[in-house]
């Protein structure tokens, strides 16, 4: 009996082993299905994060909604020496860098607006560079030559032709802020968007009913004034820039108080003077 009582120990040791294998095999299968499970799900977060930023792109390469705008409006109407057209290129250069992914930029001249608003010179949005891109999930070369081709040359073509003087006889500077700010910084749904207004000019306003080459008038009374009311516009929630083209008879023209006259129609109209620049030469 002593030996039968034995033999049962035995056999249950040897049950008890066996079980406690099985059980060990069954955790570590249960750990590699979930190790394939949060592998699968990981690589599917990754893919879906990938597809879903990134956005279908239109001709222009703008998506449906830009994640902001600048405008850059450009009035030459006196030819620029050396020194001016260089900085003027070095300033148009830095703005196409300063671009974000998706952000839009266009570019139009100060032309008359009595029978039609402006048409843009040229519009493009910034579809981002090989730098925004990761290899792992997206492909570096194929955006950064999207750049490159659909981005960064045409809006160089367009800069360069920029630059020369229209030799227009009047200048209204105005009146193209108000239909730039209507065909592009207020549009409906774009409220919450970061926007910028960049202004390369002489600043001096020339047309029949306003002109600042007969002296500047006084920026209260100007603000105040009935033809103001008729040309002004809404730029609340944009930020300015003022690039100031020097003329050969700036001294006279070009007094500290237009800068500040400008200042002042910018903020009547609800605008941020962030920065006046005056361009070399």
């Amino acid at each position: 009996m002593a030996r039968d009582r034995n033999r049962g120990r035995s056999r249950d040791r040897r049950g008890s082993a066996a079980a406690q294998r099985a059980s060990s095999e069954n955790r570590k299968a249960s750990m590699k299905i979930a190790l394939v499970v949060a592998v699968v799900l990981l690589v599917g977060g990754i893919y879906f994060w990938a597809a879903s930023s990134r956005r279908t792109l239109d001709d222009q390469l703008c998506p449906t909604t830009p994640d902001s705008i600048t405008v850059l409006l450009v009035d030459v109407t006196d030819p620029m020496n050396m020194a001016q057209r260089q900085d003027f290129e070095n300033q148009l250069t830095k703005l196409k860098n300063s671009i974000p992914r998706y952000g839009k930029l266009v570019v139009a001249k100060v032309d008359a607006t009595a029978d039609r608003l402006l048409a843009p010179v040229i519009t493009r949005c910034n579809p981002g560079t090989a730098d925004d891109v990761s290899s792992a999930t997206g492909d570096p070369a194929s955006v950064q030559k999207q750049w490159d081709e659909g981005f960064d040359v045409p809006l160089t073509a367009a800069f360069t032709r920029l630059g020369g003087a229209t030799g227009a006889n009047q200048s209204p500077i105005l009146e193209s802020i108000q239909s730039v700010a209507l065909t592009e910084l207020q549009k409906p749904g774009q409220e919450t968007l970061p926007k910028r207004l960049i202004v390369a000019s002489d600043l001096l306003q020339n047309t029949a009913d306003v002109t600042f080459y007969r002296g500047l008038p006084e920026p209260k009374s100007f603000t105040d004034g009935a033809v103001f009311r008729r040309i002004r516009t809404d730029l609340r929630g944009v930020e300015v820039e003022l690039w100031m083209l020097e003329r050969s008879d700036a001294a006279t023209t070009q007094p500290r108080s237009l800068a500040d006259l400008w200042e002042r129609i910018i903020g009547a109209e609800g605008g941020d003077v962030r920065r006046i620049y005056n361009v070399s030469g």
